[in-house]
């Protein structure tokens, strides 16, 4: 179901960031060099494989508490820089998803050298797609700021279906989580990437002119009773109340919306042109207080498109599940469901259970 392999990104800063590449290796690889200059792969027993560059970046000393804990204390090579860690080869030549023991002992590395305790009061899940298209374009992220205790979460719906798409999505999916989660503004995260990936030249369109992604974030702190978001295009988020009522907490930027706000009736495929995206176009904002939503969700219109075509009510959804992974699960499986007889697009669907203190 999800053509991805999760993988863990440890910097030597001691923050840890899941990363999603692709199934095949030859892109795997090219997906670690985003974040890895000249990766070498080491072998980390049987279940793992750490890639490292051989920089003179600081020594990662999370990641090499983390090498001794899944070997039992074996010495780990000089580990310097951003490590990413993922799961074994196969015999077909492709990395594996991490074992969730070996992603635990990462995480726990993590917090022991940075100090950091877990903070209670989001659960997370996240469920992908690949729908009828060739790649996986659809791409989250989740990101907590280890000095302020601050979430964000990112949904991005990369625009086409080639593998530069998805790279471009993948990426900057992290940069928008990363920048909103240390700075507490979905806005500014989102204006921020929107600068970065004008000025990139590895693409091979032109962000500056051609649609790329649109895309939802959220930003939740503790020390805050409310819960931003910002979007730019027709990606959503639904908020549920502790009384089950579902709320969108967006507007689709694109042509069929614009019909409607005008007093006009909007075609069948009026909702396929975007006004606005990553690389140009209006940032939406909205707020939700935290102490009144239940549960959160963010999803692409591979999700909630086929749905609304067959009457349902996306939100609703959210109130039939007993957890954030399960809510995630139905969204899209029914909207699979629901598109079963058309061209199915990627669909992602990333839930927030809020537990309320």
């Amino acid at each position: 179901m999800i053509a991805t392999t999760p993988a863990l990104l440890v910097s030597s800063n001691g923050e840890v960031e899941e990363l999603l590449l692709d199934s095949r290796r030859a892109d795997q690889l090219h997906g670690i060099g985003f974040y890895i200059q000249a990766p070498h792969a080491h072998r980390l027993g049987r279940r793992a494989v750490v890639h490292a560059g051989h920089g003179t970046e600081s020594v990662n000393d999370v990641a090499r508490q983390a090498w001794m804990s899944i070997t039992g204390g074996s010495r780990p090579p000089l580990l310097r820089g951003p490590v990413v860690i993922t799961g074994a080869t196969n015999r077909a030549g492709d990395l594996t998803p991490l074992p969730e023991l070996s992603a635990e002992a990462i995480q726990r590395a993590a917090g022991l050298l940075s100090g950091a305790t877990t903070t209670i009061g989001f659960k997370v899940s996240a469920v992908q797609h690949c729908g009828g298209r060739s790649y996986q374009c659809d791409a989250y992220a989740i990101k907590r700021n280890r000095n302020t205790g601050r979430w964000a979460f990112a949904v991005l719906d990369g625009i086409g279906d080639r593998p530069q798409v998805r790279r471009f999505a993948q990426r900057f999916a992290h940069v928008i989580a990363r920048e909103a989660a240390r700075h507490g503004s979905p806005a500014r995260a989102l204006a921020a990437a929107r600068v970065q990936a004008r000025n990139e030249l590895r693409w091979d369109f032109d962000p500056r002119t051609d649609p790329s992604a649109v895309a939802v974030v959220a930003v939740a702190d503790h020390r805050s009773p409310l819960i931003r978001v910002a979007w730019c295009g027709d990606a959503r988020a639904y908020r549920l109340a502790p009384i089950g009522i579902s709320q969108p907490l967006t507007h689709d930027h694109n042509y069929a919306q614009d019909l409607r706000s005008r007093g006009r009736t909007a075609g069948p495929y009026d909702r396929n042109f975007v006004t606005s995206c990553l690389m140009n176009g209006d940032i939406g904002t909205a707020t939700t207080e935290r102490g009144h939503t239940r549960r959160l969700l963010l999803c692409t219109d591979g999700a909630y498109a086929p749905l609304e075509a067959r009457g349902q009510d996306v939100g609703g959804i959210l109130d039939l599940a007993d957890d954030a992974k399960d809510a995630a699960a139905l969204v899209v499986e029914d909207a699979m469901a629901a598109g079963a007889d058309e061209f199915a697009d990627n669909a992602t669907a990333l839930v927030v259970d809020i537990v309320q203190a």
